[in-house]
């Protein structure tokens, strides 16, 4: 057990002061970084404070009443005039972006003009100007109905089949599986690939024969197997607190973001099937090195190899479409595409509970299984130094 821990701490400091793997590990949260500083940048461009304007010829609207507002010192200035002139005089000087006019029957129509000189008014301008007019519109309400009237409709969807709701706030339910996507290609597909190299090339150079000498094949394996995920959890963790950073930072420019719920559950089910989809992947890798004598050779089937883990991205239309179509529970219950199918499928719908169990069931047998198997094919490839393993040798190393 010692040789064990021995290899997996060896694994892990040799992985993460790789220079690809430094590199990489910056990148990502940089690229964040910039697209949230690129968002709070557009954010802030696109919001202009110049006072917006108003002609009330309906006989509606109390000017007092914009202090009244929630957070009113923070909201564009809303000017009333007397006449349409007036306020076309002040847009033209550049007092005010833009003026609304409400005609004598707005009340019945609910019919309103804006005029303006370059660009329409947007953003908290128009948020502003609506929040003002439902303001005169309730005024004659107690306090505590305007401000239930002024937040508007708050809808939550109730699915009854998992007991899951899906509100505005729960936006970062939609989000998260884009996101759990891309790191999963980083996270697992590079690890894994090293590993795909690191089995090839000790078998190349013949140094693994000297490293057989003292510890097991299994420990060997499962070594390696530990480093290179505890090397891909310190990526995922310092990815995870730098978009956690930003996403706080960005709030202060960005209200939604706010109250924007974090989904736990959605979070604990990707952890479960996160660990075993590597194990798996891992372990076809070293069986793949282990069966090959050329470095090249294993990154050529490689490829193919990882067509079954993204195979659910060439059916996206059939996913958004269809969330329950048999082609796409079949991919959840398949191992290799299990993880990518629910985490997509989360944020689209809903996951019946039985095909959750069910399919980790299934990833955790074979991923047991497919660390068992590239063990008996990593020795038996031991024993056929500068000879590939056909399928015949590899079924045979796998019966025993």
């Amino acid at each position: 057990m010692r040789n064990f821990w021995m290899i997996a701490k060896h694994e892990y400091l040799k992985t993460v002061t790789r220079r690809g793997f430094l590199i990489l590990l910056a990148a990502v949260p940089l690229g964040i970084v910039a697209l949230i500083g690129m968002g709070i940048l557009i954010e802030s461009m696109s919001q202009d404070a110049t006072p917006i304007g108003y002609v009330d010829q309906a006989g509606i609207l109390d000017a007092s009443l914009h202090a009244a507002l929630p957070n009113a010192d923070e909201r564009i200035q809303i000017r009333a005039f007397a006449d349409e002139e007036a306020a076309r005089t002040a847009l033209k000087q550049g007092q005010i972006q833009a003026f609304y006019v409400f005609p004598p029957d707005y009340v019945s129509t609910l019919r309103t003009d804006v005029y303006y000189l370059e660009d329409a008014p947007g953003g908290n301008a128009e948020r502003d100007l609506n929040d003002f007019v439902r303001l005169n519109l309730v005024s004659s309400y107690s306090p505590e109905v305007q401000e239930r009237l002024l937040e508007g409709p708050s809808v939550t969807v109730h699915d009854v089949a998992s007991n899951r709701t899906f509100s505005e706030n729960e936006i970062a339910n939609i989000i998260l599986p884009f996101v759990a996507t891309f790191l999963f290609f980083f996270a697992t597909m590079s690890s894994a690939g090293y590993m795909l190299g690191v089995v090839a090339s000790e078998k190349e150079n013949r140094t693994v024969e000297v490293m057989m000498t003292s510890v097991t094949s299994e420990q060997l394996i499962g070594g390696k197997t530990l480093g290179l995920l505890a090397a891909s959890l310190t990526q995922l963790a310092v990815y995870l607190l730098v978009a956690a950073i930003g996403v706080i930072v960005a709030g202060a420019y960005v209200p939604e973001l706010r109250q924007v719920a974090v989904p736990w559950s959605y979070l604990g089910v990707m952890a479960l099937f996160f660990f075993p989809s590597y194990a798996l992947i891992t372990g076809m890798m070293v069986a793949l090195g282990a069966a090959v004598t050329e470095m090249e050779q294993g990154q050529q089937a490689a490829g193919m190899l990882n067509l079954l883990f993204v195979l659910p991205l060439f059916i996206l239309p059939v996913l958004f479409s269809n969330p329950g179509h048999p082609l796409i529970v079949a991919l959840t219950l398949f191992p290799t595409t299990s993880f990518l199918t629910i985490s997509l499928r989360w944020g689209l719908g809903t996951v019946p509970w039985w095909q959750l169990g069910l399919s980790w069931g299934l990833l955790v047998a074979t991923a047991a299984l497919s660390i068992w198997a590239a063990a008996r094919v990593f020795r038996a490839g031991m024993l056929r130094y500068g000879k590939p393993l056909n399928l015949k040798a590899v079924v045979a190393a796998v019966r025993g």
